[in-house]
């Protein structure tokens, strides 16, 4: 993989290179360190080489970029095909508060995929994966099975069964516990019982867990209550204008209220 990390200055810098060194060493071919705000915070470069620890067989680049973090990820992202950007946290707790200061705006706005680092630094053991149940859930799959496999962590599959409303929906029989939806042959359940499989023969320890509730609350419950290291999700692909009003700010609102490193993961590119 192709891995660009931002190590110039911020509020969790250093939570997010503990983060990446903890399997950028196993997975990357390439890593572009790069930090805004011109020539005097070029040290932090070297700063961050130093702590990731990589295999001498890693290429290495160097990039000092003018400007804000931001812009300077916008900047070098620009030059050639990545895997995955990683950062911390630009915003500080009382900034999250502020209005129009949405945390997500620049993984919004790259189109690589992104683990946003956010909270104490903890060892990669358990990742909950949410997934909407389509087939868009194995590209969610492969790339967190790339940070799972080289670190032996477990990976929970959670399909959240929406309990708000939808006056268009079609009239079918209501679903409400677990083993029954697993048991069901909707294309969620046949989509879950795939990934998990794909998965478990990577070798990655795989459960699958259904809640029923709103989908943003039962994220984070099952987050919390699970105990899980990071939260993978993808991208949504809105089939039409109701759902596209539905679930267009799932992935903001998660990177808002998260309070856990999220990897938000797009379809794998080439090269």
């Amino acid at each position: 993989m192709n891995l660009l990390i931002y190590a110039g200055p911020g509020p969790w810098r250093n939570e997010a290179l503990a983060t990446a060194a903890q399997f950028a060493g196993h997975v990357a071919t390439l890593v572009t360190l790069v930090t805004g705000g011109g020539m005097s915070n070029a040290p932090l470069l070297d700063d961050a080489l130093a702590r990731l620890h990589l295999p001498p067989d890693v290429e290495v680049r160097r990039r000092v970029v003018e400007g804000t973090p931001q812009e300077a990820i916008m900047t070098v992202v620009d030059e050639m095909t990545y895997h995955l950007v990683i950062f911390g946290r630009f915003q500080r707790p009382l900034e999250r508060l502020l209005p129009l200061r949405r945390s997500d705006a620049l993984t919004r706005r790259l189109r690589s995929a992104v683990l946003r680092v956010h909270g104490p630094v903890r060892p990669i053991r358990r990742i909950l994966l949410a997934s909407g149940g389509d087939q868009h859930t194995f590209a969610t799959a492969g790339y967190t099975a790339q940070l799972a496999a080289p670190l032996g962590a477990s990976i929970t599959l959670l399909h959240v069964v929406s309990q708000q409303p939808i006056v268009f929906e079609a009239l079918a029989p209501s679903i409400s516990d677990e083993a029954t939806f697993l048991e069901s042959q909707t294309p969620e359940a046949t989509t879950l019982q795939q990934v998990a499989a794909w998965l478990h023969a990577r070798g990655i320890a795989v459960a699958i867990r259904v809640r029923f509730g709103l989908v943003l609350d039962e994220i984070l419950t099952e987050l919390d209550e699970g105990d899980y290291d990071i939260l993978a999700v993808g991208t949504h692909h809105a089939a039409g204008p109701l759902d596209r009003v539905l679930l267009e700010d799932l992935t903001g609102d998660l990177l808002d209220r998260c309070p856990r490193t999220v990897l938000v993961a797009r379809r794998m590119p080439r090269g």
